[in-house]
């Protein structure tokens, strides 16, 4: 089976395939256009270098007869079908209170009036709700239980309550239903047979009530409402939205609070549209949020046809490498159903490895009720021809390993063609460069489109249909969207230095959250020595190599109008895209004294920027910049490439230490005394909370180390449990890399700031106060150490949260047209949390789709910002970011923190892909059997760059 045309999910073809290389192989040189100068011993080069062909660098199947599993008396003898849950390692405490709102909102700005995707909730205040502990099992062959599959308890239920005509109740789908009366008539078990209609099998169900649980009060949700009760009632909330699904769970597939139909039709990449759906309490009362949605589903396809698309070859002609099959289990197996349908019954089975192929693996025939290793062996492919009549296509492609949750010591060994992957899987795996620009595009969906089709969703929907909505006597306000009172806040100044004299400063104008670069940086550096290196997976033609030559002759030009100079011509190079080749490139420009390396990444994947990074940053510490060949080549065609260079010579700068543009954050404060202040920013960003020792968690910390606040330094950790897998939801070393960056501020600047705002992303609504709890006093212990005797800085500490579904319209009075807010657009009254102090701010111009507020939580203020300065505070340092001459959605500290994190995990990655990946492991195990872990127990691990590089922006 051919993989070509393939348009599933994957992960790229491999480098080391002969598809992927060049047609021959070459060695690094010089990129002088001289053809026959250009690889000189090509004829004898017996380098490494050459991609291997599928005949000499794979085994063949007929070889591959180890299994790639454990053994089953390795395994984990579980007979549970619930997965334990996920153990946190920081307990609940409620040491910090959260800031309240300092005044009833902001007064700065332009007022307007804005919609949202919020409708209002009408729910009763006289209303009670009963919760009972139930179970749901399926019977054995041999008369016992086993817990019911998750997908087919909503339906047995649904069965019982109506045949049995049960007064108003709701179900979970876990382990809780309930109820607005108490059910004292009810039996404490209930039988049930239902009819498979694939297979005319029958299967008898039973429902155990076993117990109530506790009764709750709605009236608690308005008490929180209306300031009489601080802790905001989850279980309640939780209860009604449990409620809200019922009707839409019948008929569609749920994903926490999303839902998509199964009547619909995925395209090829298995994209489906659907809705959001949750509750929210606000400062006007309960609210339902409801947004459009798009997510992937795997497709229903044959195994084999899904790993063709996956790894983007042809398992059937080149068979899965050892290598490939590890991989195929850490990053995307693991998770799913399978389904075989050669028996009389469909039956789901979960994979764990691979075996030896169908020809090769043999069992004890079975006979007279017996295995018997000294009976008879035979093969899965003569098994299946005897005893389905099924002649295998593929009788040399591997065996899959399969086991079925409740039992996983027993295991099959089947053939990948006689397995299809479950339909409806959400697929969370990583797409290719590929299609994720495929999907972007798709999902891209203008204000008024979405409008549109939000008002849709409620219309079909129907709530005030809703016959469990209409029983509670629950209703939505579904004709219109609420409308809140917004404000529009003016820009920062951003100076420049004048590109006439280099001296005098200009103030540049901002216009839709964008502006002009046309003077000079700040501060620069003029480098001594640089190189230029071209890295290709084929041979450059000569076509290619003039290109190059050009952006080398014309960027120390362009580079120079901003301040920037070169005060010597570059080492010029062309390598191969192989890691070794490139790391001793740098090596060699390293000793060579280069400061700073451009590549031009010519035809090469994710990988080689990677390998760059790594070598770069972490090994070598030397300044490297990428540029893509295929942007030099179409810029310097149209004759715009000054454009194209504007945005690298930003990042190039700050990566050498120069200043490029000065917002001046001071005019956000309206206190003259705070002016004098010296404020130091943080941000920071964890790339999971759940880890563990095969998977850590990557949190990375920046702090501004210069008094403009544009220079900002970055520590970044590891953090994972000795064994198993944990949720972890804060920065266990936040007090070490505070400190240290706390002792750079001052090296800098000759003291301490007496000033600290820290914002920190990544952070789920319910872990706001462990964050709180054990950050705050990390940070306070940090200045403690530092600051001894003299008075500590206050500290201001704002959540920073980018995943919410909340959505603002501007209607046009005249044309009626939905559009976009501006940048600077605030809400901060209405739709925001009753108590604590949150705001929304969209700082940046939608390029493209629906503009996407970011909601701002002030968990900690003692610095006692007013609404309208920490909003324009937040809002200014979203047009500091070095990267652009634009305001950013987030501010550029917690921007930076982001990309170190994710530029440090990618690093972790690759330096894990060069160690062996031998030996298999189950994420299940990782869970069952660890009890729970202690903070102490976690272990951590600062991720060390190269000194010189440390303390740079090398993340930009």
């Amino acid at each position: 089976m051919s993989a070509s045309g393939c348009h599933g999910r994957g992960r790229g073809k491999r480098f080391n395939r002969s598809t992927a290389g060049p047609p021959e192989p070459y060695r690094s040189q010089s990129m002088a256009i001289k053809p026959e100068k250009f690889h000189p011993g090509n004829k004898d080069n017996n380098t490494s270098n050459r991609p291997p062909s599928s005949s000499s660098g794979r085994r063949s199947n007929g070889d591959q007869r180890k299994s790639t599993s454990r053994s089953s008396t390795a395994r984990a003898k579980s007979t549970r079908f619930f997965r334990d849950p996920i153990h946190s390692a920081v307990p609940e405490t409620a040491l910090v209170s959260f800031a309240s709102r300092p005044d009833q909102g902001g007064i700065a700005g332009r007022q307007l009036n804005l919609q949202t995707n919020h409708f209002i909730c009408n729910i009763p205040r006289t209303l009670k709700c009963h919760q009972y502990d139930i179970d749901l099992q399926a019977a054995n062959r041999d008369g016992t239980w086993r817990p019911a599959k998750k997908d087919d308890r909503f339906i047995i239920l649904r069965k019982i309550i109506e045949r049995e005509n049960f007064p108003l109740v709701w179900y979970d789908e876990g382990k809780s239903l309930y109820s607005i009366e108490l059910l004292v008539d009810l039996k404490d078990q209930y039988e049930i047979i239902i009819k498979d209609k694939k297979s005319d099998r029958e299967q008898k169900y039973r429902l155990l009530i076993i117990n109530l649980v506790k009764s709750y009060d709605i009236q608690t949700l308005w008490d929180f409402i209306e300031n009489r009760i601080a802790i905001r009632p989850r279980d309640p909330i939780r209860i009604l939205e449990t409620l809200l699904k019922q009707t839409t769970r019948a008929t569609m597939v749920c994903v926490k609070n999303q839902f998509y139909d199964r009547r619909q039709e995925l395209d090829d990449l298995g994209l489906a549209s659907g809705f959001y759906q949750a509750m929210f309490l606000t400062r006007i009362g309960a609210t339902i949020n409801i947004n459009s949605t798009f997510t992937c589903f795997y497709q229903p396809f044959n195994l084999v046809h899904f790993l063709c698309e996956y790894l983007q070859h042809d398992i059937v002609q080149d068979g899965i490498d050892e290598r490939e099959q590890q991989l195929l289990l850490r990053k995307v197996l693991k998770p799913i159903w399978l389904e075989t349908h050669h028996g009389e019954n469909v039956r789901k089975y979960r994979i764990r490895g691979f075996g030896a192929s169908a020809r090769q693996h043999t069992f004890a025939r079975h006979v007279d009720g017996v295995d018997d290793d000294s009976q008879e062996r035979q093969s899965v492919s003569a098994y299946f021809k005897e005893k389905y009549n099924i002649q295998l296509q593929y009788p040399d492609l591997l065996t899959v390993e399969l086991y079925t949750p409740p039992n996983k010591t027993q295991f099959h060994y089947l053939p990948m063609e006689c397995c299809t992957i479950q339909a409806w899987q959400r697929s969370i795996k990583p797409l290719t460069t590929d299609q994720r620009a495929r999907v972007t595009k798709k999902t891209v969906v203008n204000p008024g489109q979405r409008y549109k089709a939000i008002m849709d969703i409620v219309k079909t929907r129907n709530f005030n249909a809703d016959r469990y909505l209409n029983e509670i006597g629950m209703s939505i306000n579904d004709d219109k969207m609420i409308t809140v009172p917004a404000r529009c806040i003016p820009p920062p100044e951003i100076k420049y230095k004048s590109g006439r004299d280099g001296i005098s400063e200009i103030v540049e104008r901002i216009n839709i959250g964008k502006w002009n670069l046309r003077n000079r940086f700040q501060t620069t550096k003029s480098i001594k020595r640089w190189a230029c290196v071209m890295v290709s997976t084929q041979k450059p033609n000569n076509n290619q190599l003039s290109i190059a030559n050009q952006f080398v002759g014309q960027f120390p030009l362009i580079i120079a109008q901003y301040g920037i100079y070169f005060e010597s011509s570059p080492i010029m190079s062309s390598d191969p895209a192989n890691p070794e080749v490139i790391h001793k490139r740098l090596q060699t420009l390293k000793e060579q004294n280069c400061e700073v390396v451009v590549f031009i990444l010519n035809g090469v994947g994710e990988d080689t920027y990677k390998t760059i990074k790594y070598f770069g940053n972490q090994k070598l510490g030397i300044v490297t910049q990428c540029t893509d060949f295929v942007a030099i080549a179409k810029n310097i065609r149209a004759r715009k490439l000054d454009m194209y260079l504007q945005n690298l010579v930003q990042k190039f700068n700050a990566k050498l230490g120069g200043v490029n543009g000065m917002v001046s954050l001071a005019r956000a404060l309206t206190s003259s005394s705070a002016r004098d202040d010296v404020f130091m920013f943080f941000g920071a960003d964890v790339t999971h909370i759940t880890c563990s020792r095969e998977k850590p968690s990557i949190a990375a910390v920046v702090g501004s180390v210069d008094s403009t606040s544009t220079q900002y330094a970055s520590r970044v950790g590891e953090q994972y449990p000795a064994r198993g897998k944990i949720s972890l939801e804060i920065i266990k070393d936040l007090y070490q890399m505070s400190t240290d960056l706390l002792k750079l501020f001052a090296q800098k600047n000759g003291c301490f700031p007496n000033k600290i705002v820290f914002y920190r992303d990544g952070v789920d609504d319910g872990h706001f106060q462990k964050v709180l709890d054990n950050e705050i006093r990390a940070l306070q212990n940090a200045c403690k150490t530092l600051y001894m005797n003299n008075p500590l800085p206050k500290i201001t500490f704002i959540i920073v949260k980018k995943r919410h579904n909340t959505r603002f319209f501007l209607q046009d009075p005249q044309t009626g047209s939905i559009n976009n807010v501006l940048p600077g657009t605030i809400v901060d009254t209405n739709i925001v949390h009753p108590q604590s102090f949150d705001f929304y701010l969209n700082s940046h111009a939608a390029i493209q789709g629906t503009s996407r507020p970011i909601l701002y939580h002030v968990l900690y203020d003692e610095i006692g910002f007013s609404s309208d300065e920490i909003q324009s505070l937040t809002y200014y340092l979203c047009h500091s970011d070095v990267r652009c001459t634009k305001a950013v959605s987030v501010p550029a500290p917690v921007h930076y923190a982001h990309l170190a994190a994710y530029q440090s995990r990618d690093a972790e990655s690759f330096e894990n892909d060069r160690k062996s990946t031998a030996g298999d492991f189950d994420d299940d195990e990782l869970v069952e059997g660890i009890g729970s872990i202690t903070l102490q127990e976690v272990e951590s691990r600062l991720i060390q760059l190269d000194p010189s590089i440390q303390d740079t922006m090398w993340y930009v």
